[in-house]
């Protein structure tokens, strides 16, 4: 029969990744700060903000991507997204801050490399040339380990010496509740297998001095291995920590750690998860003073260690090497006194026999396994340099190493040794992998640009600076924001609406900067980055007089192409401007839409695109791309197209002081509530041989490759943007380049179309063969909500409370499976007898 405090443990028996269902929704709880405290926070530079964006859409080259965003910064991320204590990146998220709880990083970055590793995705890095020379390595831990990765990566040939028969250091003991050994042994296998790298198992290096006969330079990472001992009657019963970890056995009857640090945690731990009755911390610390994380705080609690602080150990009385007991004091520290070991004193009486102990287990600490040699060409690193630390400090102590010993083979001379700072940090990128493996590279007007993406028309892009910040992030170009000459602007203060965190609306017309400024901001930028699309937006006044009219558009458009526009848009649909009718946007009009264009057209320069803003909020798109149609075949000499499918106009709602009901507001609707109006715009004109700017609605690459695929030849983007920030073209550029690679595609080219000639299905096309629900008993908690169904093709049963599934009900609908939380509901296809059921 077991203890309870033996039941109590079994929930350390086994290390649990993140289910799919709790991994998406933790990613949306990610800010994608723009400060990016956490990857402050990190010793690797690790960015968890980036990972996470990276990974969130959840495609297999996603987690590609989302992979090497963490092992290319820590080539231990699998590992550490394990074991890494919520001190580093967590302690600096916002909402640790704002009180909903810090984000699970490191369960989000353990998931995202098993992820990769069973989808098989895991990053592929290129290394260097070889460059002659030779490193020998001292230790196989993480920061031997880390060193070596990079090195390797560098272009020089490594040799790990591990005095053991298995690379991996101290985090070989880390008990497998904690660390599951796969885990560990998948990092190194992915280590070694960039190639580079040999290992000589069984080598204990007295004097990596000697090895510089042999190798160019000498990396020495053996960590903290032998034991602190108490210098105590009876010490010799002892087992020591360490010693323990690395084999661990059933330990019968009451056992005492004493210490109080992690490698005293996992050994408390793994004495419970191996039979003991039962076990007690011992320590000089109270509970709050001892070096442990939260989580492994929480860790010992929920396995029913029991815990002593302020005791000391005075003896272990033992006869023939079987312990049968110890004595122990209460030591205290004086009234407001920071703990320190000297500050301690024993509490006269307080002494104490403990007669049931039967082992005895000490971990209060080790020291360097080999005493530092200094000398030309030889360095250190990781714990037997700076000290006990986290596996990812270990791991940014290797990296930062192998950046000294790049600059030593480099110039041969010795570079001053790196200082001790706790925590370690290191900013050193492991070079080799591409972050963009197909190139991006296309094709606007004959005009080459780095990549299919534009700001929009829109705040991001009001201006000189607002341009330049979204270049220097990498934007392949930019419409800057709509602008007059001599038109009074109105921009209402509080012009922009939130309907959830991915669809915006606004009533922000244009710029209220003049026409003229832009042109002069416009001169700047085309000479500051003649590699990328500096374009502009304007209009035209509709009055009646059309000969007035004309002037007015053909004299915008005249001063933004000399002051070097290389695309000029006009605004013919601005949802802001009306509540949808016909007359108050422009380009629901086909004969106003091709008599405006006809206007530009005759008198514009042919080498500068034009592009004509439409809207989606028409009967049929159709009809009014035939009239353009039609009068773009009266220039064919001249370089123009539409932008479509822009925001739509819509209504909401705000508080006012006065009035019976909230003030009804015009806006036009913005990101992903009207990615799918965009879709069905595009995908209707996708045939007509027009060039199409894709606009309105995508808020991430997948919809942007949709838009691609509809035909469009550029995307451009505005709320991602004021959401995310224009640094997210990092993210849309590095998306859609693993995508291509997913798809065997080997440009932008290759995907502009890729839809057509048949982008859409009709309804009546759709199978009418329904699927049917199935579920994960382990992952359902019987909330009942798959129950809602309006079929009634679902109940609870009786006796397990797990979903039942009717097929004589079920319509295949897949609402369930969508609204199931935990992600156990799934479809699958139906046998025949229930396909008869419902009448097929």
């Amino acid at each position: 029969m077991t203890s309870p405090c033996q039941q109590r443990s079994q929930i350390l028996k086994e290390y649990h990744f993140m289910t799919d269902a709790q991994f998406a929704r933790e990613c949306e709880r990610c800010e994608f700060c723009e400060e990016k405290p956490c990857k402050t926070g990190c010793p690797a530079d690790c960015s968890p903000a980036d990972f996470i964006m990276a990974a969130k859409y959840g495609r297999p080259e996603d987690f590609q991507r989302a992979a090497a965003e963490i092992m290319t910064l820590n080539p231990l991320g699998g590992i550490c997204g394990v074991v890494c204590p919520d001190t580093h990146c967590q302690a600096r998220c916002t909402h640790r801050s704002f009180g909903d709880g810090a984000i699970e990083i490191p369960q989000l970055q353990a998931f995202i490399v098993e992820k990769a590793k069973k989808l098989g995705v895991m990053p592929k890095l290129q290394r260097a040339p070889e460059s002659g020379k030779r490193v020998a390595v001292v230790g196989g831990g993480p920061a031997g380990l880390a060193t070596a990765a990079m090195l390797a990566q560098l272009g020089h040939s490594v040799t790990i010496f591990e005095k053991t028969q298995q690379l991996g250091g101290v985090c070989r003991l880390i008990p497998p509740q904690r660390l599951p050994p796969e885990v560990l042994q998948s990092d190194i296998d992915w280590v070694l297998s960039q190639g580079g790298i040999e290992v000589e198992y069984g080598q204990h290096i007295d004097d990596p001095k000697s090895l510089k006969d042999r190798f160019d330079a000498v990396v020495v990472t053996a960590g903290l291995h032998t034991p602190i001992k108490l210098n105590i009657e009876g010490a010799s019963a002892a087992i020591y920590g360490n010693a323990y970890l690395a084999a661990p056995t059933k330990l019968d009857g009451r056992v005492v750690v004493v210490g109080g640090g992690a490698i005293a945690c996992d050994c408390a731990t793994s004495a419970l998860n191996h039979g003991a009755d039962s076990v007690e911390m011992i320590c000089l610390e109270k509970f709050s003073e001892m070096p442990l994380t939260p989580n492994e705080r929480a860790h010992l609690e929920a396995a029913g260690v029991e815990l002593s602080g302020r005791t000391r150990l005075r003896r272990i009385i033992e006869k023939d090497g079987v312990i049968q007991g110890i004595d122990v004091i209460r030591v205290s520290l004086p009234a407001g006194q920071a703990f320190r070991l000297d500050a301690l004193s024993d509490v006269a009486g307080s002494e104490q026999h403990l007669a049931d102990v039967k082992h005895v287990l000490i971990a209060i600490g080790n020291r360097p396994t080999l005493p530092k040699m200094a000398g030309p060409g030889v360095f250190f690193a990781g714990d037997g340099w700076a000290g006990p630390s986290t596996v990812v400090e270990a791991s940014a102590s290797g990296k930062n190493v192998a950046r000294q010993v790049e600059q030593y083979l480099k110039s041969a001379q010795q570079p001053d040794e790196l200082p001790i700072v706790k925590p370690i940090k290191s900013y050193e990128v492991v070079p080799g992998y591409a972050m963009h493996p197909v190139s991006l590279e296309c094709d606007f007007f004959g005009r080459k640009l780095p990549s299919p993406f534009l700001l929009s028309a829109a705040p991001p892009s009001d201006g000189y600076e607002q341009m330049k910040r979204a270049l220097d992030a990498g934007w392949a170009g930019g419409i800057m924001k709509t602008a007059f000459d001599g038109v009074p602007i109105h921009i209402p203060a509080g012009y922009m609406f939130t309907i959830d965190q991915e669809t915006y609306g606004n009533c922000d017309n244009v710029s209220d900067h003049p026409l003229q400024r832009v042109c002069e901001e416009i001169k700047k930028l085309v000479v500051e980055y003649p590699d990328r699309l500096i374009g502009a937006s304007t209009g035209g006044p509709l009055t009646g007089n059309d000969e007035a009219d004309k002037r007015a558009w053909q004299s915008n458009m005249r001063k933004l192409e000399e002051a070097g526009a290389q695309c000029v848009e006009f605004s013919l649909s601005c949802p802001q401007g009306g509540d949808g009718t016909e007359g108050d946007i422009v380009s629901q009009n086909a004969k106003m839409t091709a008599k405006i264009i006809d206007w530009l057209l005759e008198t514009s320069d042919p080498e500068i695109p034009k592009l004509f803003k439409l809207t989606a909020a028409v009967t049929s798109i159709v009809s009014i791309m035939n009239a353009i149609k039609e009068v773009l075949a009266r220039y064919p000499n001249k370089k123009a197209g539409v932008t479509l499918a822009n925001t739509f106009p819509s209504l909401t709602f705000r508080e006012r002081e006065e009035g019976k009901w909230p003030e009804g507001i015009v806006v036009g609707l913005s990101g992903q509530g009207v990615t799918p109006i965009s879709y069905l715009t595009l995908a209707s004109v996708a045939n007509m041989g027009i060039t199409v700017s894709g606009n309105g609605g995508p808020m991430n690459h997948l919809a942007a490759a949709n838009f691609l695929a509809l035909g469009c030849n550029s995307v451009q983007f505005c709320t991602v943007a004021m959401k995310e920030g224009v640094g997210i073209i990092s993210h849309l550029n590095a998306g859609l380049s693993h995508f291509l690679a997913a798809k065997g595609m080997k440009s932008v080219a290759e995907l502009i179309g890729a839809a057509r000639p048949n982008p859409m299905t009709g309804f009546m096309e759709l199978s009418p063969v329904k699927a049917i629900p199935t579920v994960d008993e382990e992952l359902c908690v019987s909330c009942g909500n798959c129950t809602r169904c309006s079929y009634f093709g679902v109940t609870l049963d009786a006796q397990t409370k797990k979903p039942v599934f009717h097929p004589e009900q079920c319509v295949g609908c897949t609402l369930c499976t969508k609204k199931c939380f935990t992600g156990a509901l799934h479809m699958r296809p139906r046998t025949p007898e229930e396909l008869a059921a419902l009448g097929h």
